[in-house]
């Protein structure tokens, strides 16, 4: 079995394998993503021969502090393949890159968690599960306005008229920028939002049956809001609102669900770009088993301001020991 490297249009060598494994995803979807997302990821394989039969994905995206960062997908193994060690060859290969890179930590959503505990990945959020208010918001409007490009007004007694349209090009970096305030306001680390990050996500939710609305209130954004409709299953992927948009009660989140797991990789980098809140000075002891280089002592304090600062240290007893995995958590 010989490993492999993927960038740029190498990867769609990678598509009758995505196609097998994911066969799930529609082939609008499937299409969406090898023509908007495929080539800027980097693709480790293995490969029998001249067959790709494994591959794992590192998706680029950059934080709210413009640090890269890898988002890991498109985690497949032919099926007469599996249980043999290429995944978590792949998976340590993998991270070993994003360490020697300098990223802080790499993020996924899990099919299935098991898969990943094993690499000390451990859930860092909750996701809401939105659901529209089908009473005040009916889903028949998003489908007509998301199938036609329109808008449409939404007019309720005492508080006024919303306007809620389709995402044009022109819209995307105002768009980003609200996105970016609200995650500010309410995240204490979240991924960057750009135009171009919009003007894919429009293309996938319209692979979708969705697309990406704008909801307005005097010529003033309000809100964004990622719409899909699945097997006739209207859902909301995301929204980004205003608080005072709440008392329109269009769309509300009942129950939220672990959705994305993570670990750190560069543990000085990771605490460089933390903030505190209060005064630390710890000095920790660090367990990593597949990262060996992270293992050891290190001292971490916070200055005046708040920023952190954590150096490896010697020779020094340990107030607590931790493993990366609670350490990220």
């Amino acid at each position: 079995m010989e490993s492999g490297f993927l960038a740029e249009k190498e990867v769609h060598n990678i598509r009758p394998l995505w196609e097998k494994v994911f066969a799930e995803d529609s082939k609008a979807f499937t299409e969406y993503y090898f023509a908007n997302k495929a080539e800027h990821n980097l693709v480790f394989t293995r490969m029998d021969g001249e067959q790709i039969v494994s591959m794992l994905h590192l998706a680029p995206y950059l934080t709210d502090k413009m640090e890269p960062v890898c988002y890991i997908v498109g985690v497949a193994t032919e099926e007469e393949y599996r249980r043999q060690g290429l995944m978590a060859d792949m998976m340590k290969e993998a991270l070993h890159f994003m360490w020697e890179e300098g990223q802080p930590f790499a993020f996924l959503m899990p099919a299935n968690p098991a898969y990943y505990t094993p690499f000390q990945f451990t859930y860092i959020y909750d996701k809401p599960m939105w659901k529209l208010n089908e009473t005040v918001l009916p889903p028949r409007y998003l489908d007509a306005a998301a199938k036609y490009g329109a808008e449409f007004h939404l007019v309720i007694k005492e508080k006024g008229t919303l306007q809620i349209k389709v995402a044009k090009d022109a819209d995307f970096i105002k768009i980003a920028e609200f996105a970016n305030k609200m995650l500010k306001q309410n995240s204490d680390c979240y991924m960057f939002r750009n135009s171009h990050y919009y003007k894919i996500l429009k293309k996938e939710l319209v692979a979708q049956n969705g697309n990406l609305f704008m909801i307005e209130k005097d010529g003033v954004l309000k809100a964004i809001l990622a719409y899909v409709k699945e097997n006739e299953k209207p859902g909301v992927q995301e929204v980004i609102m205003n608080e005072d948009l709440s008392e329109w009660q269009l769309i509300d989140a009942d129950t939220y669900k672990p959705a994305i797991m993570a670990r750190i990789l560069r543990i000085e980098e990771m605490f460089a770009s933390m903030q505190s809140m209060g005064q630390v000075d710890l000095l920790v002891e660090i367990g990593d088993e597949i990262l060996e280089k992270n293992n050891g002592l290190y001292h971490l304090y916070s200055l005046e301001n708040g920023e952190m600062v954590c150096k490896k240290r010697k020779s020094v007893k340990a107030d607590c020991k931790v493993s990366i995995d609670d350490l990220t958590a």
